[in-house]
C-alpha cells in the first residue's frame, strides 16, 4: 500500500470539493450525434511509427469497423498524419483533429460539431494520458474500442462488441494491468468505493465501452484527466 504524506492529506479536501464540481460539468450524452461501432486511437509525435504498425494490424484482422485516429495539430501536422495511412488502403480509417474539429480520409474532409469535440487540457504534461478519454468521448461512434498505438489486435475485434458477456452485461470491458492496486484506503474513499487486496489496476491501453451506458463515468474520467496536476499526484500516480 502506498503511504500518504502530509501534502497528499492536505489535497484531500480540495479533491473532494473538485469532484462535486466536476460531476456538475458532465455534459449529456447525445443520442442523435453518436452512431455505430468503431476503433479509436490517439497519436503523439513519438507514436507515429507505432500507429502505422497498429493500422496495418487492424487491416490484417479483416475488420469492417471504421477507425478514427485523434491527434492535436499543435503536436503533429496533418501531412504527417495522412502519411500514416499510406500502407492501409483497405482500411476505413480517418484522422480527426481536436483543434480543427474535423476528420479526414484519403478522399474526403468533413467538419465535426465542435460542441461534441472535447479537447483535452494536457498543458505541459509529458505523457498524453488526457488524450485517451478525450478521444473516446469525442469520437463519433456510439460504441468504442480504444487502443493505444502499441496495443494490437490479432483478429477482428467485432466479436468483443457482439458476444463478450462482460461487455454485453455492463456496457464496458476492461483488461487488468500488470500491477496490483496499492492506493491508500483514504484515496478510494474520495471516490466512494473500495479496492480489494488483490485487485489489479486497469490497463488503459485497451478499453471497450458503450458510451451511452457508461457516459457519466467516461466523461468524469475525461474531466479528472483535465485536472491531472492534482489527480495524478494523489490518485493515479
Amino acid at each position: 500500500m502506498r503511504p500518504l504524506n502530509e501534502e497528499h492529506e492536505q489535497d484531500f479536501p480540495i479533491i473532494s470539493k473538485l469532484l462535486v464540481t466536476l460531476r456538475q460539468q458532465i455534459v449529456p450524452y447525445q443520442n442523435e450525434y453518436f452512431h455505430g461501432r468503431g476503433i479509436v486511437l490517439t497519436v503523439g509525435p513519438s507514436q507515429l511509427e507505432l500507429a502505422r504498425v497498429n493500422l496495418k494490424m487492424i487491416e490484417h484482422s479483416g475488420t469492417q469497423l471504421n477507425v478514427q485516429i485523434w491527434y492535436s495539430s499543435s503536436q503533429i501536422s496533418e501531412e504527417q498524419m495522412m502519411n500514416s495511412l499510406i500502407e492501409t488502403s483497405r482500411l476505413n480509417v480517418s484522422i480527426c483533429c481536436f483543434d480543427r474539429a474535423q476528420c479526414r480520409t484519403r478522399r474526403q474532409i468533413w467538419k465535426l460539431n465542435s460542441t461534441h469535440v472535447h479537447k483535452p487540457h494536457a498543458g505541459n504534461l509529458l505523457k498524453s494520458f488526457p488524450y485517451k478519454p478525450a478521444a473516446i468521448v469525442s469520437a463519433t461512434f456510439a460504441e468504442v474500442l480504444f487502443l493505444d498505438s502499441d496495443a494490437y489486435v490479432t483478429r477482428d475485434p467485432i466479436d468483443l462488441f457482439v458476444s463478450d458477456p462482460m461487455y454485453l452485461k455492463f456496457g464496458a470491458l476492461f483488461f487488468p494491468d500488470a500491477y496490483l492496486s496499492r492506493q491508500h484506503p483514504s484515496v478510494w474513499n474520495l471516490l466512494n468505493t473500495t479496492c480489494g487486496e488483490h485487485e489489479y489496476e486497469l490497463d488503459s491501453a485497451t478499453i471497450l465501452v458503450d458510451k451511452k451506458r457508461v457516459w457519466n463515468g467516461i466523461y468524469m474520467a475525461k474531466l479528472m484527466n483535465d485536472n491531472h496536476e492534482l489527480f495524478y499526484k494523489v490518485i493515479i500516480c
